[in-house]
């Protein structure tokens, strides 16, 4: 795997019917960078997130790693780790189950939280919603992929771990790219190098505060 990767999405044009979602959305990423993509709710954030792993298929999509000429879902799936809003450990499974089939090393989060040291024989259904998003976070940032996208990583996670877990991106961002969206905004353009907003299916490179209150995502 060679060190220094970039990922490129681009012209991404999704509609549902009459309703169009994405139109020649982008987004760029590359290893040690994180990327932000901000918006407000139904923008299509996660649409977009699905387009590139492949859960949805929009009428166009171009997505390149380095300057390779070919690229298919099956390749996309062992380069890029996804954090979905929703949790994606099954319920049957324990975490120690999970960590063992992603091949990540389970003591390493009982280090990053002493607390799961009791936790690996424990399903999903059996934690807090808080203490499931911090174990697949974790889950994702460590397993063996060039690129990681993360939906919503900080819900409903406690202020604290808020910190720790912007501290693991940035720890993490050295050997992988890292996209990021949550709409505890703050915390996301805090660990970013590069951001974007996504409005009216377009993608906005944002180079300042100023640039959010323009687009009308945050007020003066």
């Amino acid at each position: 795997m060679q060190s220094d990767n970039t990922l490129l999405v681009d012209s991404v044009h999704l509609e549902f019917g009459k309703l169009q979602v994405l139109q020649s959305a982008f987004i760029t990423a590359r290893t040690g960078r994180v990327t932000g993509v901000l918006g407000r709710n139904g923008t299509g954030k996660s649409c977009l997130f699905k387009c590139i792993m492949g859960g949805i298929k929009p009428q166009n999509i171009f997505i390149r790693f380095n300057d390779e000429q070919e690229t298919d879902y099956g390749h996309i799936g062992k380069r890029i780790k996804y954090l979905p809003q929703h949790f994606f450990i099954p319920e049957n499974m324990t975490l120690g189950e999970a960590f063992a089939l992603y091949g990540v090393d389970y003591d390493g989060l009982v280090t990053f939280d002493p607390k799961f040291h009791t936790y690996q024989r424990m399903k999903p259904k059996e934690l807090s919603g808080g203490e499931v998003r911090i174990a697949e976070m974790y889950l994702i940032l460590n397993s063996n992929a060039e690129f990681c996208i993360l939906d919503e990583p900080f819900s409903n996670v406690a202020p604290k771990y808020v910190e720790k877990m912007q501290e693991l991106i940035q720890q993490h961002k050295a050997d992988k790219g890292i996209i990021i969206s949550d709409h505890m905004y703050e915390s996301v353009i805090g660990i970013t190098d590069d951001l974007f907003l996504l409005r009216d299916g377009y993608t906005f490179p944002i180079r300042s505060r100023e640039d959010l209150i323009h687009h009308g995502y945050i007020l003066r």
